[in-house]
């Protein structure tokens, strides 16, 4: 059996779902980018599984918060939406997509991003407040997208 799900793009409708499934994995909701820049993955039957927020700055995209329900995940749903967000980044012809996390991950570099420095940031994402504000030794990760 297949297991479908749709990846759209959210609207205002969505706004308090997404907060809430953010809320309930721990990251902060106050920082969180506009509704209308997220991602969201759901079944057939209308159940979010996941959410991401991908901010456009020109060229570049910043992945922001990738959450899962639990409930509704599996690896191979993940999978199969992190690939649909780099389709979907590549249909809005961004040349590359950052993100940054606590530390390095695998499951990124699976999916072609490496670790770079903050010296290496494009100048429309180091402009993010992200990065204007943020000093921790976050780890930063990108990934061309060619077309």
């Amino acid at each position: 059996m297949i297991d479908l799900f749709l990846v759209r793009e959210a609207t205002s409708k969505d706004e308090e779902a997404v907060k809430n499934i953010v809320k309930r994995s721990g990251l902060e909701v106050d920082l969180l980018p506009d509704i209308e820049s997220f991602l969201i993955a759901e079944t057939e039957s209308k159940e979010l599984f996941g959410v991401i927020g991908l901010e456009k700055h020109g060229r570049s995209g910043l992945l922001r918060a990738l959450v899962l329900n639990s409930a509704e995940s599996t690896s191979e749903r993940l999978l199969r939406f992190f690939d649909q967000v780099i389709a979907y980044a590549k249909k809005c012809k961004l040349e590359e997509l950052y993100l940054t996390s606590n530390e390095e991950s695998f499951f990124f570099q699976v999916f072609g991003f490496s670790t770079i420095s903050r010296e290496e940031l494009s100048v429309d994402i180091k402009q993010n407040r992200l990065f204007r504000e943020n000093s921790s030794n976050r780890v930063i990760m990108r990934r061309q997208l060619n077309f």
